[in-house]
């Protein structure tokens, strides 16, 4: 299977200590498509300080959304099967095993929230992937920072608008906050 960035890519951007690889799950509690379980376990899914996987290493132990959830509330029952697949900043983000959509979720005082962030895995890798080699670039030069932003921010979009799509979504802070020098 080809995907829109490579191992190699994750790789480069993370170091090899920076991505996770999952097992293919076969149980039916896990019921990820073919191409999610391919890409999670050979291009992987990233490990950092600004986007921390949750995924397991193990194919016995899982992370879902009621068991990360538990301790403040129970989540919406339509998440009941989503897994978590890491947080972005202070953002947890869940995939829906169903449709391959993950979704930046939030807590709020009773009840947990979601909204789409990524149309599927790949897509998160995408943008960790480009996100990451911009990051490494600002730091060795500053020159041109909102270009780049900007560039990558359209790049993305081409891809999947899905990051973009709702102005409070995780992805306009992160960029906003690269742009303002805060990363």
């Amino acid at each position: 299977m080809d995907f829109a960035v490579t191992a190699d890519e994750v790789r480069a951007a993370f170091g090899p200590t920076g991505v996770v690889y999952c097992p293919r799950y076969t149980t039916p509690h896990h019921r990820l498509d073919a191409r999610t379980a391919h890409l999670l376990s050979t291009v992987g899914l990233p490990d950092t300080e600004w986007f921390m996987s949750k995924a397991s290493r193990r194919a016995d132990d899982h992370i879902d959304i009621p068991r990360w959830y538990s301790k403040w509330g129970i989540a919406p029952d339509e998440c009941r099967d989503w897994l978590v697949l890491g947080t972005l900043v202070d953002t947890t983000l869940g995939l829906d095993p169903d449709s391959g959509t993950v979704y930046a979720l939030s807590d709020g005082p009773t009840l947990m929230s979601y909204s789409p962030l990524h149309r599927d895995v790949e897509s998160l890798v995408y943008a960790l992937t480009y996100f990451e080699s911009l990051r490494q670039t600002l730091e060795e030069n500053d020159v041109d920072r909102e270009e780049r932003v900007d560039a990558l921010r359209a790049r993305i979009t081409a891809f999947d608008p899905l990051p973009f799509a709702d102005q409070e979504s995780q992805w306009h802070l992160v960029f906003e906050e690269v742009i303002d020098g805060i990363w």
